[in-house]
């Protein structure tokens, strides 16, 4: 049995969350891909109702869960269908479309004044892959100014394994604009790791060492070396111990 496009979908009046029944590669996330319509005798369709999708801070890989934010207001007590069309899965073959019908019972916001950010920077992973079981407990940032966000960051997140010396034990998260120095500190960007087991087992706060570019909106997440004595972004060094997943946490207060 073929398994559905659509697992579940949950609507609210600031995003839709969407989470799918199977892989989905991020090529198949285009804006055109989500139409909605209002869902009369003669459907109605919605021109540019959600806002650009951004694959790296609105799809979890993970937990296969997709948010897509308004940007269109909703008219209260009004019938719509959400659309999805021209999706691959991982084979590349094109999954018949799928349609979310619901009634709006309030009036969605205008792109609200808050924006939900970096939902795919909550771990660093060495040699497996942390489940999520829904997109909403990612760590996040809640941004202070909407204009405010995470553009990429590398390693890439969610990877199965990076390398001991990856980058010299370098993490680089890039803003779209420099956050203020004030939150250059361990309180507000967090390294942790995790011995791989089947017992449980906790994370323990790494020793890191943050900076940014002198120019760019960069922000360097500097993971210690093994050695008795630690050392920072040096050459031949082991940084990420087999055996280990890593993160970094990014609190929700960073802004510019």
């Amino acid at each position: 049995m073929a398994l559905n496009l659509v697992d579940n979908c949950t609507i609210s009046a600031n995003n839709v969350v969407i989470k799918f029944g199977r892989t989905i590669p991020v090529s198949s996330l285009l804006d055109e891909n989500f139409e909605l319509y209002e869902n009369s005798e003669t459907p109605v369709k919605i021109s540019s109702p959600f806002r650009d999708v951004s694959t790296i801070t609105d799809y979890n890989q993970i937990s296969r869960t997709l948010n897509l934010y308004w940007n269109t207001i909703l008219k209260p007590g009004t019938d719509y269908k959400i659309k999805i069309v021209n999706i691959v899965d991982a084979t590349g073959t094109l999954i018949a479309s799928e349609e979310i019908t619901f009634t709006s019972s309030i009036e969605s916001a205008t792109p609200s004044s808050l924006q939900t950010v970096a939902t795919q920077i909550e771990e660093l992973l060495v040699e497996d892959r942390s489940i999520r079981t829904d997109v909403e407990t990612s760590y996040q940032i809640i941004a202070k100014n909407p204009e405010f966000y995470i553009k990429e960051f590398s390693p890439a997140n969610g990877g199965f394994y990076i390398g001991n010396g990856e980058n010299d034990g370098r993490v680089v998260v890039s803003f779209n604009e420099r956050p203020a120095s004030n939150f250059l500190t361990t309180k507000y960007f967090k390294a942790q790791r995790k011995k791989i087991q089947r017992a449980p087992s906790r994370w323990e706060v790494l020793p890191a060492q943050i900076s940014m570019h002198s120019w760019k909106p960069d922000v360097y997440i500097d993971f210690p070396s093994s050695d008795s004595t630690p050392v920072y972004y040096v050459d031949n060094k082991t940084y990420f111990e087999a055996g280990y997943k890593y993160r970094v946490i990014i609190s929700s207060e960073v802004g510019i």
